[in-house]
């Protein structure tokens, strides 16, 4: 079947399924347009975006594509119930003129205020700036005179009492103002209250700007297409981010920080989505565009073989002239040696002559036969004009010909490359309407998959994860850990699947320091042998000390690190995930591997889940367990093993007997154990309250 039938054949299934408005649903399900679910717009309707995009620079080299970023940002969000403020090749003045008319557009409204940037932008002391594309930066100075500070237009959306703030910046493109700058990219910020906050790339790195045969840039080409399905703000991001990772390789990794408290939905599948009328119209013009390419690759098919016949004729007029040049060379030539002969002759006349006695005679002769060598002089003298303006003429008729003949080949290659361009761009519209088509059955799966998962418990929901992951736990592909999580980018086993991809797939991105001087480090080890950890364990409610203990990385194989702990042992691995710990009074195990801390970079803010099967080893019963883990500061912390920088992480968890539990802990990024730790366990059912804090006394590194 072709492109278009299956797409005609695609389309026309899902028709069959609109018969009223509970068709019009399940069309929109069977399109993967309603999987988000029931999020409670409302309050959230009032929708305002400014969109930017600046390619068109005055004083360095222009950008490919970050205009075509912005135009499909800007037709994205209007389709999606934004009132759109654009600015395409803004000077400071248009920008600065369309953040004033956001604001009086977001006054009073509570309204869902966006920014989307696409451009040069650029870090100078903890602040990000969009570069207009008039700006002159000799020195750091000029930065904040003839640049828009990032925080401007966020103190704008906060001065108008919007509900939710989204910045989104595709602003780190290889940066010519690099030495003007604090360091490369774009500084790192934690998102305001309220503020989701998204980057191309990490902080500090830089962002493909993509191709002209792409259309966008890689970040914004991936945003596109998933804002076109309905997902939650976070899954949407999360997608992106995979998506641009694996295209290049770990070059780029797009970065956010979140503080929303509130669900969001760009694309909610019901009242902000895509109408069929969208979808079969898109599918029509794909359609047209298809047929006209075709037509145009005909066209210049027949052109090709066209110059090709014309070449050819020309070819065989130029033979049949050249072969009259030689004929006529050749009589030229015999012309002259019969002059030549007779010229011989005539001397040899005059030779007699000159034996005549009688000198009237011989004079007459002499005469004749002078008048006679005039007469053949000036005749071979016109042979030889004759004989060069034939030569010249042949010489130009070659160069005419010649030219005619390279005029020829060069609308021969035009043509041919002509030809290719329209196959090739025949073969790009294939292919994009393949990708759309597949797509648009993912986007069906997607949906069917998260309706069905909402329909189910927990459990269950954990169960369906978990049988896939234990299909590719083992696998050394990251492709695989890449559509499990593009499956479930909010999923259980989800910093499972992303420990996996960045033990397989190192990212090729560079560190840079935080505002409190952080370094996290890419792939950083978090053990190592002889480390050494001693910890003292209080109870809160009474203050009283109840243990000391040291815990001692003994060893680290077959990536797995055993951690001794006076008699007990723990196993982790390489990333800090939880496998067991084995002592005298307690002893479990977790399938997956409990993971406490991220195994990308901690960001603030960042929030994931995880559900796990906790084994008791003694009594070999099995529980299901889940943990909703936070991120909810970066703090500086005392302890009487010294001061760290460190991130405070919340993990509150339940299992299916109702005991709830939480932990809240200091980490170090590089190192797998925590600073200190605060633990409650509450259940009212058998009276369990538990209050107490552990936190670090000394630790020793190993070399």
């Amino acid at each position: 079947m072709s492109h278009a039938s299956r797409s005609t054949h695609l389309l026309s299934y899902f028709l069959k399924r609109w018969n009223g408005f509970t068709g019009f649903k399940h069309f929109l399900l069977g399109l993967g347009l309603i999987s988000f679910g029931a999020v409670a717009q409302a309050p959230l309707d009032v929708r305002v975006a400014l969109i930017i995009g600046n390619a068109a620079y005055i004083n360095v080299p222009a950008l490919a594509n970050p205009t075509n970023d912005a135009k499909a940002m800007a037709n994205i969000m209007r389709k999606l119930g934004f009132k759109v403020f654009d600015v395409i090749d803004g000077d400071k003045a248009s920008m600065e003129r369309a953040i004033e008319q956001m604001k009086d557009q977001l006054k009073g409204q509570q309204a869902v205020a966006m920014l989307y940037y696409a451009g040069h932008g650029l870090q100078l002391d903890w602040h990000n700036y969009m570069v207009p594309v008039n700006a002159k930066l000799n020195t750091a100075a000029d930065v904040p005179k003839q640049t828009i500070d990032i925080e401007k237009v966020i103190t704008t959306f906060k001065a108008s009492s919007t509900r939710m703030n989204i910045i989104v910046l595709d602003a780190c493109r290889d940066n010519p103002f690099a030495e003007k700058a604090s360091g490369k990219g774009l500084a790192q910020l934690d998102a305001p209250p309220g503020t989701y906050l998204a980057f191309a790339t990490s902080p500090g790195n830089v962002a493909e700007d993509g191709d002209a045969e792409s259309g966008n840039g890689l970040f914004t080409q991936f945003l596109i297409k998933e804002l076109q399905k309905p997902s939650s703000i976070e899954n949407v991001f999360k997608r992106v981010r995979l998506q641009v990772r694996q295209k290049s390789q770990g070059r780029q990794i797009p970065w956010d920080s979140s503080s929303l408290e509130e669900d969001f939905a760009f694309n909610d599948g019901a009242k902000h989505t895509f109408n069929p009328e969208d979808l079969i119209r898109e599918a029509r013009e794909a359609k047209e565009k298809q047929e006209r390419l075709k037509a145009e690759a005909e066209a210049a098919k027949q052109r090709e073989i066209e110059i090709a016949r014309q070449r050819e004729q020309e070819r065989i007029r130029l033979a049949e002239e050249q072969k009259q040049r030689e004929i006529e060379a050749e009589a030229q030539r015999k012309r002259e040696v019969e002059i030549a002969k007779q010229q011989e002759l005539e001397r040899q006349r005059m030779a007699e002559a000159q034996k005549i006695k009688e000198q009237l005679a011989r004079q007459r002769a002499e005469a004749e036969s002078k008048e006679r060598e005039r007469l053949l002089i000036l005749a071979a003298e016109e042979q030889k004009r004759l004989a060069l303006e034939a030569e010249k003429a042949r010489v130009k008729a070659e160069s005419e010909a010649k030219e005619r003949e390279r005029q020829l080949a060069l609308a021969a290659e035009a043509e041919k490359k002509r030809a290719q361009e329209a196959a090739q761009a025949l073969e790009r519209a294939r292919l994009a309407e393949t990708q759309r088509l597949k797509d648009m059955e993912q986007a069906t799966a997607q949906a069917d998959l998260e309706a069905r998962l909402k329909k189910e418990t927990a459990e269950k929901q954990f169960e369906i994860q978990k049988a896939e992951w234990d299909k590719i736990k083992d696998s050394k592909s990251a492709d695989d850990f890449y559509a499990f999580l593009n499956k479930y980018p909010s999923g259980y086993i989800t910093e499972q699947a992303t420990a996996a991809i960045e033990r397989l797939q190192i990212a090729k991105i560079s560190s840079q320091a935080d505002k409190m001087g952080m370094v996290q480090a890419v792939a950083q080890a978090r053990y190592r042998v002889g480390d050494s950890y001693s910890y003292v364990r209080r109870n809160n409610w009474t203050g009283a000390e109840m243990k000391r203990f040291t815990r001692f990385i003994t060893k680290i194989e077959n990536g797995l690190v055993y951690i001794s702990n006076d008699g007990a042992e723990e196993i982790r691995t390489l990333e800090g995930a939880n496998v067991s710990i084995v002592s005298a009074s307690t002893s479990y195990m977790y399938d997956p591997p409990k993971l406490e801390v991220p195994a990308d970079e901690i960001v603030v803010g960042k929030k994931w889940t995880g559900a796990y099967i906790e084994t008791d080893v003694n009594t070999k019963q099995k529980y299901f367990r889940e943990d909703r883990f936070t991120v909810l500061a970066q703090e500086a912390i005392t302890t009487p093993a010294g001061s760290f920088q460190t991130f405070k992480i919340e993990d509150a968890s339940t299992n299916q007997f109702g005991v709830r539990a939480s932990l809240t802990y200091w980490i170090e990024p590089g190192y797998g154990l925590p600073i200190r730790n605060v633990r409650r366990v509450v259940n009212a059912r058998y009276g369990i309250n538990i209050s107490e804090t552990t936190e670090l006394v000394s630790r020793k590194i190993a070399n």
